[in-house]
């Protein structure tokens, strides 16, 4: 982490991977999430799929919460309801593996 302001000691700049490791979350499933997100946003607005449309595809799906991972807020979905989503919209996702870079 670096020291952005020298007014505000302690204030810092850090990675989304610092951050999720200070606050105890995952960053594989953050990364996951966002990815997944990203890919039916981007369906949704090729093929013009509303919120509405969208939550109404899957079962036990809003519109609140397709608006609030739309949005950004990512912890309102879990990787299985997304992978749900993608399935209604069929959209193939492929999973790879590899191995993890330890930390410097």
């Amino acid at each position: 982490m670096t020291k952005i302001n020298k007014n505000h000691p302690d204030l810092t700049e850090t990675t989304i991977e610092g951050f999720c490791e200070e606050f105890g979350v995952d960053y594989q499933v953050i990364k996951i999430k966002s990815t997944l997100i990203k890919k039916i946003k981007g369906y949704c607005e090729k093929n013009k799929i509303s919120q509405r449309k969208l939550a109404s595809m899957v079962e036990g799906l809003t519109h609140d919460r397709v608006s609030k991972i739309f949005n950004g807020r990512i912890g309102h979905m879990s990787v299985d309801k997304l992978l749900q989503i993608t399935h209604a919209l069929d959209i193939m996702v492929n999973i790879s593996f590899s191995k993890a870079k330890k930390a410097a």
